[in-house]
């Protein structure tokens, strides 16, 4: 008998099934809880009383006085009960402050028992429709006389809730947003399947379609992004300051601050420092500190540098000086004194920048070291830069405390793709410009042994590229370290510069050659462009220093009111091999609740900084492993220009998270400062495996290659969106956005 080969569906074709697909989920599966709830008879009549902790307000809410009686109690006519839904008290704005996020457990008395069961912890958001329909989660499905629903909050919290409705009808609802978002998914998986038509379509970066492609799938969703932020937030930010009596005060305004101590001439910000604390015998002693609280010394201010008798800021001056300073000082024109700029508006402007550059970047490094690359891979390079160098933290969390970060990542993601961009060629097939001068390109490894002639280097991108790349030390200073990735590209440059030289020497007799190179010159040229900019910002940076602390290497870490006094504390070395663990191979714990991810515990043998984090960063980018391969992949590597690269990589890498270990801690934002280096490793190997599997496509070995590539970048992509959702985390989504929380959440919650 022949083999018969499967058959091969068209792309139209698995389109339209996933659309029956998901149309059938969303009917028959997410709807399931309407389905059920027409099968469960309504209790005739039903009496509500409210336990001796609640207390009715005017505005409808009620307001917990004893969070051990906090319950409706609701009689459910002996018949079993399967949903419940929290009725909202109103619509219109209520009087008081109202729990947004609400933790509810639901417990049932069987008919005819005097024993209540017990059942697991819920949650609801008045303001989410569907989040008010909570299941019965106690494991029992008899007859019930009554239930309990209790709310388990604290004292003096106000639950929006009138009634409760025993066996609530479930509306039947189809969701848009689910549904494009599972279209969305699907059409993914479809579009970079094995043997689809995009891994044979080769990038080209001057293809109008690509182009489009490209700020449609970037550029759109970033401008949403930036869009959303800032009706969210406004421009101007409100004061942030928090404060209970003999504690700390928690002012969260530093970076506005810093920009209206520079506007008013002076370094140190205006805040007022306690003569208690002032006159105290080490106020960096976190136990002499909070001595003077008790006493009741005020103000005492939480994460600043105190030194000489001032307050500053010890987070970097670059973003106050590029984005804080100036807004403050153009709105001073209409507004006495100016105002300030909104921590969370900024943070989002710069991340959407960091993005749509980071993704610029993964595209010039395809294009420069795999020229002959499909647009297939670029998008898997792309979500594994982009899950790979951790800039879900910022996002998930964007305060005064990431800024650094989002800054960082900004200033990284367009000094890179300047740089890369620096090595041109003349391109003949394109028309000179208006003065005359030769159209470039970027320079790619087909022209290492090209006409050397038509070499050109862009000194003005070296220039701006230097300039971004040395603003990472005023902004997350251990980012300064990826100017380690200028190294390879000057060595190319040289080489490249070098051969042009020769080339035309040797062409000087030609009539068509105007000037005779000088290959030396033209590379201390190029050096120069990138020494200048450099040189300036250090030199601003130092007086910064110089002004605040009296040295230009000072950045008055020593100086936090924190934790710890930093000017004695030794950090554990036996927490060192366990913080690294952590932040490589962490296991991700899965839960049966949403978002189905939670952060597992992380116990450390000695006190370290440490904040919860998700999973190490294997576990979060499974594509990361194959950096694993590149020590046996030397010729490879050397026909795209990347053997020194990877070199470089892992050994800066390393380094920096060595470091971040050993002082910084364990904070999941900090992976930042390592990550990128073993990103660019795993992406040349990755587009190798690309190359290798598109050479040989159609046999079974490069099949699964894609498919597994495939399935990693999903999984990838999918726990970057789960991880927003995360509840165990430094300021979680669910404190800030429980709108945005419970709205996704709805989607899971009566189904699981």
């Amino acid at each position: 008998m022949k083999n018969r080969k499967l058959p091969v569906f068209g792309w139209k074709t698995l389109l339209l099934a996933s659309a029956i697909v998901v149309l059938l989920l969303e009917v028959f599966v997410f709807n399931l809880p309407h389905w059920n709830s027409l099968t469960k008879p309504q209790p005739e009549e039903t009496q509500q009383t409210l336990g001796d902790g609640l207390d009715r307000l005017d505005d409808g809410t009620v307001r917990i006085e004893d969070s051990s009686e906090a319950y409706f109690e609701v009689t459910a006519d002996d018949q079993p009960v399967e949903y419940v839904r929290m009725v909202p008290s109103s619509l219109v704005r209520y009087q008081h402050t109202v729990s947004n996020d609400t933790a509810t457990r639901i417990d049932v008395l069987p008919t005819g028992s005097t024993e209540w069961i017990t059942g697991r912890v819920d949650s609801f958001c008045y303001q989410i429709d569907q989040s008010t329909y909570l299941k019965n989660r106690t494991g029992y499905s008899g007859p019930v006389s009554k239930i309990r629903v209790w709310f388990q909050e604290a004292r003096g919290s106000r639950i929006p809730v009138s009634s409760v409705i025993v066996n609530a009808r479930v509306p039947f609802h189809i969701d848009f947003v689910r549904v494009i978002l599972l279209l969305a998914f699907a059409a993914i998986a479809i579009a970079f399947r094995p043997r689809s038509k995009l891994h044979r379509i080769v990038l080209d970066t001057a293809s109008t379609k690509q182009r489009l492609a490209f700020w449609l799938a970037i550029g759109v969703p970033c401008t949403a992004a930036m869009t959303w932020a800032f009706i969210g937030n406004g421009l101007a930010q409100t004061p942030s300051v928090f404060h209970h009596s003999n504690a700390y005060v928690y002012d969260f305004n530093q970076f506005q601050q810093t920009a209206d101590a520079i506007l008013h001439g002076h370094a140190w910000l205006d805040l007022t420092v306690s003569p208690q604390l002032a006159d105290s015998s080490n106020p960096y002693d976190a136990g002499v500190r909070e001595a003077l609280l008790s006493q009741g010394a005020y103000p005492v201010y939480w994460d600043h540098v105190l030194y000489n008798g001032h307050y500053y800021s010890y987070f970097g001056v670059i973003p106050v000086i590029l984005l804080f300073l100036p807004f403050q000082a153009i709105t001073s024109i209409w507004t006495d004194g100016g105002l300030s700029l909104s921590t969370i508006t900024a943070g989002s402007f710069m991340l959407c920048l960091a993005v749509v550059f980071g993704a610029l970047c993964a595209v010039r490094f395809v294009q420069r070291h795999f020229p002959d690359a499909s647009v297939s891979a670029v998008f898997f390079a792309f979500v594994l830069l982009f899950s790979g160098s951790t800039i879900m933290a910022p996002i998930c969390r964007v305060d005064f405390y990431t800024i650094p970060f989002c800054a960082g990542l900004c200033m990284a993601s367009i000094g890179l793709y300047l740089w890369q961009s620096a090595l041109r060629v003349v391109d003949p097939s394109r028309p000179a410009k208006r003065n005359g001068a030769p159209r470039t390109r970027v320079w790619t490894v087909a022209d290492k042994e090209g006409d050397a002639t038509l070499v050109r280097v862009s000194k003005a991108r070296l220039f701006w590229g230097s300039f971004f790349m040395i603003c990472l030390l005023g902004c997350r200073p251990p980012l300064v370290a990826l100017c380690v990735l200028l190294i390879p590209m000057i060595v190319t440059i040289c080489k490249q510069t070098n051969r042009r030289a020769v080339a035309m020497t040797s062409a000087a007799d030609s009539p068509a050659t105007h000037r005779t190179p000088a290959g030396l010159r033209d590379i201390l040229g190029y050096v120069l462009a990138c020494a200048i900019p450099v040189a300036v910002v250090l030199a601003g940076l130092g007086f910064w220093n110089y002004v605040r602390f009296g040295s230009p290497l000072d950045f008055g870490n020593d100086y936090q009111l924190t934790v710890v006094d930093l000017n004695n504390y030794h950090e554990p070395l036996d927490v060192f091999v366990e913080i690294v663990f952590y932040y490589l191979f962490l296991p991700l714990k899965f839960t049966n609740e949403f978002p189905f991810i939670t952060s597992p515990q992380t116990a450390l043998s000695s006190w370290q900084c440490y904040e919860p984090i998700i999973g190490g960063m294997f576990a979060m980018t499974p594509l990361l492993v194959l950096l694993v391969a590149f020590p046996f992949l030397k010729r490879r590597l050397k026909e795209h220009d990347g053997w020194l690269t990877c070199w470089l990589c892992m050994g800066t890498g390393l380094l920096m998270l060595a470091f971040i270990s050993y002082k910084g801690g364990l904070l999941w934002r900090y992976k930042i400062d390592f990550a990128l280096y073993m990103v660019v490793i795993a992406l040349f190997v990755l587009l190798l495996l690309l190359g290798w599997a598109r050479r040989n496509e159609g046999r079974g070995a490069a099949t699964a290659v894609m498919w597994v590539v495939l399935i990693a970048t999903l999984v990838a992509g999918l726990l970057c969106f789960q991880s927003v959702f995360v509840r165990n985390v430094s300021y979680p989504i669910v404190s800030d956005q429980p709108g945005i929380f419970h709205y996704v959440r709805s989607w899971f919650q009566l189904l699981i």
